[in-house]
């Protein structure tokens, strides 16, 4: 009888066991100081995907929300395949976060190679996944059409502009829906999200910052989730907080966003 109830208790433990396993999965529940970047990170799943999968429309996040992972689990990191492996042709599940981890890339690298504007694939569709991409902006400071003068000059027609959670219209913005929208206007396409946009560009030094250039911050202190346009002398325009006044001025001598400053990266030459 005692050995009938030690198999049906370690069949149970192994269940229990079992279930935890695919709970971590296929679920995440947020902690305090998390936010989609560390999750990402720690999944293995891409920030696009977490957000597509749970109808997410900004980066944030309320402690104890359960997030779907989809089923996803981290891909393993494996020596990208020899021979010729300057292309690769899409299969069935692929997406771009596990096809970067195979070989060793980024996703912005990919992106870049292949001229990609999202991260939607077809199944047959051949990448190419080796190679350097030297960013190259569409649009130039000198000779061109669009200056980080003009830029911050957009920017300020929209000062006082409500702050609005997933906004990214004239009607209302939150810092990367109005560095987006700003930015767009003179053909520079970024992605939706701080963390994203802080994968284009080139890298500036805060001593080499020219108006137009966009600065990221890590307000939570783990992880990019902050962005302004730098308007010269210290400071910087951005769609703030709900209680700060929506769009407005700041400085990076700010105590508080100096010690969140994380970055920089100029998107027009």
């Amino acid at each position: 009888m005692r050995r009938i109830s030690f198999v049906w208790f370690l069949m149970a433990f192994m269940l229990m066991f079992s279930g935890t396993s695919l709970a971590s999965q296929s679920s995440y529940v947020v902690q305090s100081g998390d936010c989609l970047w560390n999750i990402s990170n720690s999944t293995g799943v891409s920030v696009d995907t977490i957000k597509q999968i749970n109808g997410l429309h900004s980066d944030n996040l309320s402690i104890g929300q359960i997030l779907n992972l989809g089923g996803y689990s981290a891909p393993e990191v494996v020596q990208a395949p020899t021979g010729d492996s300057s292309t690769y042709t899409v299969v069935s599940g692929d997406n771009l976060w596990d096809i970067s981890r195979k070989f060793g890339t980024s996703v912005q690298n990919i992106r870049a190679l292949n001229g990609l504007t999202s991260d939607a694939l077809n199944v047959g569709d051949v990448l190419k996944v080796n190679g350097t991409v030297v960013y190259n902006p569409p649009v130039s400071r000198a000779g061109g059409n669009v200056s980080g003068s003009r830029v911050v000059e957009k920017a300020a027609q929209y000062l006082g502009t409500p702050y609005r959670y997933g906004g990214s219209g004239p009607g209302g913005f939150d810092c990367s829906g109005f560095a987006k929208y700003v930015l767009g206007q003179f053909q520079v396409d970024l992605p939706r999200t701080a963390a994203s946009q802080y994968g284009y560009g080139v890298t500036v030094a805060q001593g080499d910052l020219l108006p137009g250039d966009l600065v990221f911050f890590a307000c939570s202190g783990s992880g990019i989730d902050h962005v302004g346009i730098y308007s010269g002398d210290s400071s910087f325009i951005h769609s703030s907080s709900p209680h700060s006044g929506g769009v407005i001025y700041s400085s990076l001598t700010n105590g508080y966003y100096a010690n969140t400053y994380v970055g920089a990266k100029r998107v027009i030459r």
